[in-house]
């Protein structure tokens, strides 16, 4: 009897966390007989920091994701069913984020839940995930400790863990020839993973040299007062929210690296915050691709429809809402346990430069890594534009993070 009601098993296990017992869900099986479901909309719960410190990331997903839900309902929709968006600004609280998932499955019976950008928020709501068997689709969230190999109803989306993040870096470096390598690392969970990773994989010959600063740091003189003088590259993805200051610091003191690795932060806010400096050498780290065909279709559309700019963390959502359209389309059916169990088989064509993967545990598999440097002009999509991005690196396909393979990193 649960069948009928177009969602299988998944609805009936997250009735029954809704409900508390097996009278309930009985009841609630025998309602939904009463009348066919096939022309209710399926909802995508967007648990985004539209306020806060990752606001810019949270306003990015979000349009991308709109955007993604508006093309397939005029396609036909889902199953034959409108999709929604159901939205929460969580300003990146955790507790906030995780009432709001629940909310979500009970009150609109998501399909899916998508957003989180802080690792903190990232931590919380795979619990929760794993507890309602609920698919949940992580924004830039990049913590390693999110995704243990047990979890199976959490997936990675713009972000890879640190120590997997600094491996196109070190790519660089070798490809380059770079003798001297500066590192600010921030004294906190993704820093102390970037640090290990970045000495692990450094080759033997190049001289590196790291120093800590605190998370709420805005003045990095005296950290990059302790490196070399002139190192060929500064490494400032250690250290996330100071990326753009360290590297207008360093010009500052006249250190002239002949780059500086930034983290992921949307390219407008690094164009915005770097201003000047942002052609002197800063590359924006991503892992959608803005020189591909298919990224250029969607971003012609994108700003055809919005009139706004189609970037990389734009890119993001969009990704996050046809991934789960296309698992529940492979799945045959809207139950969420069914939908998770597609998307680890999934191999999907996207934005990204190779079709999207994952492993049993939720990390992308095969993720080509790029850093993008900034020039002035207009990217081909959106003639209004004063900056576009160019590629500098395009890294290997590098395997889904495996915590039993890195043993440098605590797990």
């Amino acid at each position: 009897m649960a069948h009928d009601n177009g969602f299988g098993d998944g609805a009936t296990r997250r009735s029954v966390l809704r409900a508390g017992g097996a009278a309930t869900l009985a009841a609630t099986a025998a309602g939904c007989l009463g009348g066919s479901e096939a022309d209710e909309t399926l909802t995508i719960g967007a648990l985004q920091p539209l306020s806060g410190p990752f606001a810019a990331w949270g306003q990015a997903h979000e349009a991308g994701l709109e955007f993604a839900v508006n093309e397939l309902n005029d396609d036909g929709g889902v199953l034959g069913r409108e999709v929604e968006i159901e939205t929460t600004d969580t300003s990146s609280d955790a507790g906030e984020a995780e009432t709001a998932f629940r909310r979500f499955v009970e009150r609109d019976d998501a399909l899916a839940v998508t957003g989180p950008v802080s690792s903190d928020v990232g931590v919380v709501t795979r619990e929760t995930a794993e507890e309602l068997e609920v698919p949940l689709v992580l924004h830039m969230a990049g913590s390693h400790t999110i995704l243990p190999k047990d979890t199976r109803y959490t997936f990675r989306m713009g972000s890879q863990p640190a120590a997997t993040d600094v491996l196109p870096q070190i790519e660089l470096i070798e490809d380059r020839g770079y003798d001297t390598v500066g590192a600010v690392i921030g004294d906190y969970e993704w820093g102390n993973s970037l640090r290990a990773g970045l000495s692990a994989f450094i080759p033997d010959d190049v001289e590196l040299t790291m120093t800590t600063a605190p998370v709420g740091e805005d003045d990095f003189t005296p950290a990059l007062r302790e490196l070399s003088d002139s190192p060929d590259m500064l490494v400032a993805t250690g250290h996330p929210p100071g990326s753009i200051a360290i590297h207008n610091q360093a010009i500052e003191l006249g250190m002239d690296p002949a780059v500086t690795t930034g983290a992921g932060f949307p390219p407008g806010v690094l164009n915005s915050g770097l201003g000047e400096n942002a052609a002197e050498g800063f590359l924006h780290l991503h892992c959608s691709d803005p020189y591909g065909d298919a990224f250029l279709e969607v971003a012609e559309r994108f700003t055809s429809a919005r009139e706004e700019r189609f970037d990389t963390h734009e890119a993001y959502g969009y990704v996050a809402g046809t991934l789960i359209a296309a698992a529940a389309e492979e799945a045959g059916e809207a139950d969420p346990v069914a939908v998770a169990d597609a998307i680890r088989a999934i191999e999907l064509d996207t934005v990204f430069a190779e079709p999207l993967t994952y492993t049993e545990w939720g990390e992308i598999d095969g993720l080509v890594h790029m850093l993008s440097g900034f020039e002035a002009g207009a990217p081909p999509y959106y003639p209004e534009g004063d900056w576009r991005l160019t590629e500098t690196v395009r890294s290997s396909p590098i395997d889904g993070f495996d915590p039993d393979a890195y043993d440098f990193v605590e797990t």
